[in-house]
């Protein structure tokens, strides 16, 4: 199977559904039996894939590691493990502006508002409107690509800017001077 095969969202999704059907074919004690086994083998992957992101970095510098963390399924694995060679706030930015790029005008009142406790991300959307439901997928997309550590995207309505004041031009007075 090809690296390009494998989508690390989908891969989560299916090692989730497994687990649950171990649980409910196996009952709650085989359920956890196997989620403490998958939680084990995620130790050993991660510490041999800490080793070697180390030794990469020794041999060749920090180029190599950002070179490795250039392709999707590695990001991915480097992310999980806390490895990842660049900040996750550096990496939400870039998705942004990524998806302000891809959005052209409509991506304009994307900002960035934070990510909370339990790990999803907070993006502000002013105006809103039409095209709404694509700048959320192009967001969301962009968002799951570069940081796909978060636990989700969470869009908020931008804060309201100040009331609009309308200038108009007074009618010409009637009164005649003379």
């Amino acid at each position: 199977m090809a690296s390009t095969d494998l989508d690390p969202q989908g891969l989560a999704g299916r090692i989730e559904e497994l687990l649950e059907g171990i649980t409910t074919d196996g009952g709650p004690a085989v359920g956890h039996a196997a989620e403490e086994l998958v939680r084990v083998l995620m130790k050993f992957y991660g510490a041999g894939l800490e080793q070697m992101v180390s030794i990469a970095a020794a041999g060749a510098g920090d180029t190599i590691v950002h070179r490795m963390a250039a392709d999707p399924l590695v990001a991915g694995l480097l992310a999980l493990h806390d490895l990842h060679p660049v900040p996750v706030e550096q990496r939400l930015g870039h998705a942004l502006d990524t998806s302000r790029r891809k959005l052209g005008s409509h991506g304009t009142g994307l900002r960035l508002a934070g990510i909370d406790d339990e790990g999803r991300v907070h993006v502000q959307i002013a105006g809103g409107g039409c095209g709404t439901d694509t700048i959320k997928d192009v967001v969301a997309a962009s968002i799951s690509e570069l940081a796909p550590e978060v636990a989700g995207v969470v869009f908020d309505a931008a804060p309201a800017g100040p009331a609009l004041l309308q200038i108009g031009v007074r009618p010409p007075s009637q009164e005649k001077v003379g």
